[in-house]
């Protein structure tokens, strides 16, 4: 959801603001922020094929809009239906639009066309792009039918900015240090619908020392406002036809560049920002001005409601904020994807995509030291973390300061995400590196996550990887970080001081222990899912480890020593590992050590289901490589077959990958049995595609994933609200009382024990699973010296069982001799159990087929 790549329109009302995303326009409501409708959301339906750059109201008819996009197309929309009215086919790509209510039938746009000179054409290819040179054409365009209706006016550098003058007389246009000022005015001989393409004197250029990087035409008088490279803003008065020399005045506040300029309506204040995250407001007849600061990023694009109630403010985060202008307080916060507006040369998405447990929403870098929570079924920001705090200054003079980078996050496997861990440093190449491993916990009271300890230089080096392990029962949390220093280390939630007055002791995390292996460099680890095997490559060879002893298990070999493993996995309740080279990828059967398959492949990146034993990789399309083709393969494979299960294809690299949470897979997972086809089932996938958006493929539509979610939301919403009506002072106090159902539910339960203990068998809630097999089979000791530890705990669960059904038969005899006592008025005289009973509940508690078991694998 991109924001503010291009300034907002307001409607004529002031309740809604249109914005260019990508290949669509969203309408969303200033009240609530959130989407109220989307044109061109398809090119099926007529939508463009191509970034939308402009869109305005049509002057004829505010009911009505205007779109302008790279794919040479004005498309005009009725926005309260959706509906495409009419679409006019411009043939250049457009950069910029203006139109004005004297002349509703013509339109002014720019168009970029790239220089056709050799050595041009030589820098861009060498470069990347980086150099290459672009140069901007005014044009002239007719919404009438007629035999010319595209007319070019002039050609200059790359255009910085557009405008229109309040009377429709003046069309400005800003490119690099030429201001351009085209007089346009009808009548004088001039053909219909603007200037003559020979009459030379109604163009004027004005040279300015510095670059201008903003530009707003004064709505009530003939001003024209630049904003330059070093923050000065200059007004210029008097300019035009035979204008050599205009009058200016100049204000100067900024540090850095003027990014963003606007006038408001009635022309009395001018309204500036940018680098700063500062938002200046100048009322030009006294000098007067006022500031909104620390705004948050910085500022790219101001719009003024036509009422002036309102200021929307674009910022460089992928964010608007509509600010009332009566208080400057913020009326309504829109935030997007961070991450898609950052530098991403100098911040690459180190994290990539992790899925937050909790809720399900995706957690990735998003401003420089900070981690962004967003809902991508909603597109909507959820939190942002600041995981390195620092002070919001840009730069010194022109040196940039260098930020911090968040490398790593991870999320405990618990379903509540109690614990989360992240690795985050900084290195200017000129002072001592940076680098911190903190842990946070999540605070249910602010709803964020908060730091519980912070760890200074863990390793000596860059660290690899850090991941949770998945623990099980009342196993404390434990994380393991690899890094470059051929170490890695295992931290665990360990009790601090001493528990006094019953407070409990503060909990802090440690370094455990640390292990190495061969001073080899480990490069990536894994986690078995029940977390009592941990697999860390190093280089071709795939080493599992008992992470609580810190013991060697086993060693997993895959020649040549020149294709290290890049990448491993384990998967979700399956005995496979998933291991990658740099053109091969292997699924190894942990029960067999060996490899189950393996595949020719040059794998990108790798990826395993947090709710089955699905995996995916993404890779480039092995028939199209030898051409040149950049098409991306997304395959979804089962650890068993090398057959893939899906197979997705995107047209450019994809930057990050994931599977999504299936709404409808965990609301199954919570019922008693799942079918095989619900546990098996692919779900949806979750990408970061090249133009930095997240993207949604296979499975259900977004539509479908966004209607489950609501419907979950409401569902935990009503069992919210059904627990909150039953609270009261009393239960706050004292807590809930049982119910008459939950008393009677009670009764039926204890009822259904006593008669299952009175036939002999044993009670289920004693039938407590044996934790002798808890442990993969090639790490299991034999079973002749398992078998008396064995047989110990079961006669142990047998005796507890046969004394339990002992005490039940004896209250039910008193029970029944006081009924009796009542009933006939007689004294009964107690009885003795037999015990012919207990031996029944022996022979029940242990299984005929036992014997013949251990006697089979004893030889005995």
């Amino acid at each position: 959801m991109r924001l503010s790549d291009y300034p907002v329109v307001f409607t004529s009302d002031s309740n809604y603001f249109f914005s260019c995303n990508s290949k669509s326009i969203r309408i969303l409501s200033v009240e609530t922020g959130q989407v109220v409708r989307i044109l061109s959301s398809s090119v099926q339906e007529g939508g463009h094929s191509d970034t939308v750059t402009s869109v305005m109201l049509n002057p004829k008819n505010s009911l009505q809009l205007y779109s302008a996009s790279l794919d040479g197309t004005i498309k005009l929309w009725d926005f309260n239906d959706a509906v495409l009215l009419k679409t006019f086919e411009v043939g250049v790509p457009i950069t910029h639009m203006v139109m004005h209510e004297s002349i509703p039938n013509d339109v002014y746009l720019t168009s970029t066309k790239k220089s056709t000179k050799r050595f041009h054409q030589y820098q861009a290819k060498k470069y990347g792009g980086l150099r290459a040179k672009e140069n901007s054409i005014l044009f002239r365009y007719s919404l009438k039918t007629s035999k010319k209706r595209l007319v070019r006016l002039l050609k200059t550098k790359v255009c910085g900015g557009l405008a229109i003058s309040s009377d429709g007389e003046y069309v400005v246009m800003a490119a690099r240090y030429k201001l351009h000022v085209v007089h346009i005015a009808p009548g004088n001989g001039i053909q219909e619908g603007g200037v003559t393409e020979n009459d030379e004197s109604r163009f004027r250029c004005y040279v300015t020392p510095e670059r201008i990087s903003s530009l707003a035409f004064h709505p009530t008088e003939g001003c024209i406002a630049t904003g330059d490279e070093i923050g000065r803003i200059t007004l210029w008065y008097c300019f035009g036809k035979n204008v050599d020399r205009p009058v200016t005045t100049t204000l100067h506040w900024h540090a850095h560049k003027v990014a963003a300029m606007n006038f408001t309506t009635d022309g009395t204040y001018l309204l500036s920002g940018g680098e700063e995250s500062v938002l200046v407001i100048w009322q030009l007849s006294t000098g007067h001005k006022q500031f909104l600061p620390r705004m948050g990023s910085e500022i790219k694009h101001i719009t003024v409601s036509p009422d002036q109630s309102l200021y929307a403010i674009g910022h460089e985060d992928n964010s608007v904020n509509v600010i009332r202008s009566v208080d400057l307080k913020i009326k309504t916060a829109i935030q997007g994807l961070k991450f898609s507006h950052v530098n991403h040369v100098l911040n690459p998405l180190h994290t990539g995509l992790v899925i937050e447990p909790r809720n399900g929403h995706v957690v990735l870098n998003g401003l420089p030291g900070t981690l962004q929570f967003f809902d991508p079924i909603h597109e909507q920001h959820i939190m942002e973390l600041e995981v390195s705090p620092r002070n919001k200054v840009s730069r010194t003079y022109e040196k940039e300061i260098i930020p911090p980078q968040v490398m790593h996050v991870a999320f405990s496997n618990d379903k509540a995400a109690r614990w989360m861990v992240t690795v985050d440093g900084r290195d200017d190449k000129e002072t001592t590196p940076e680098l911190y491993i903190k842990f946070w916990e999540y605070d249910d009271d602010a709803r964020t996550y908060v730091l519980n300890t912070r760890v200074d230089s863990p390793h000596t080096k860059a660290i690899t990887s850090c991941i949770f392990n998945p623990r099980q029962g009342n196993q404390p949390p434990m994380v393991v970080t690899t890094s470059m220093d051929g170490n890695f280390k295992i931290w665990e939630l360990t009790h601090q001081g001493e528990s006094r007055r019953g407070i409990e002791a503060e909990r802090a995390w440690s370094c455990r222990s640390t292990g190495f292996y061969r001073d080899l460099t480990p490069h990536c680890a894994g986690f078995s899912s029940d977390g009592s095997l941990l697999a860390i490559a190093y280089g071709q060879i795939i080493t599992l480890w008992n992470p609580y002893l810190n013991t060697l298990h086993g060693v997993l070999t895959q020649p040549p020593e020149t294709r290290p493993v890049t990448r491993l996995t384990f998967l979700k309740n399956s005995p496979f590992l998933i291991a990658a080279t740099r053109d091969h990828l292997y699924s190894w059967n942990l029960l067999t050590c060996s490899v189950w398959w393996s595949y020719q492949i040059r794998v990108e990146q790798l990826v395993a289901s947090q709710t089955n034993s699905n995996f995916m990789i993404t890779c480039t399309d092995p028939a199209k490589a030898m051409g040149g083709s950049t098409d991306r393969r997304i395959i979804v494979f089962r650890p068993t077959s090398p057959t893939p299960v899906q197979i997705e294809t995107v047209a450019r690299k994809v930057r990050a990958v994931t599977f999504m949470p299936d709404h409808s897979t965990s609301s199954s997972s919570t019922s008693t049995a799942i079918s095989k086809e619900v546990s098996d089932a692919v779900e949806p996938i979750l990408i970061m595609n090249y133009g930095f958006d997240l993207e949604v493929l296979g499975g259900r539509s977004a539509e479908d994933l966004k209607r489950e979610s609501d419907e979950l939301v409401r569902e935990n919403a009503a069992a919210a609200l059904e627990a909150e009506k039953q609270k009261s002072l009393v239960t706050d106090i004292f807590g809930s009382a049982s119910t008459e159902a939950a008393a009677k539910a009670l009764a039926q339960q204890q009822k259904r024990e006593r008669k299952e203990a009175s036939r002999g068998s044993v009670s289920k809630k004693n039938m407590v699973r044996n934790p002798l097999f808890d442990a993969p089979s090639h790490v299991m000791a034999p079973v002749s010296s398992l078998f008396e530890a064995f047989m110990g705990q079961l006669l142990l669960q047998t005796k507890g069982a046969k004394e339990e059904a002992k005490a039940a038969r004896a209250a039910k005899r008193v029970e029944e001799q006081e009924e009796e006592v009542k009933a006939n008025g007689d004294d009964v005289e107690m009885q003795e159990d037999h015990n012919e009973s207990d031996d029944q509940a022996l022979g029940a508690a242990l299984p005929p087929s036992l014997t013949s078991f251990f006697s089979s694998r004893l030889n005995i």
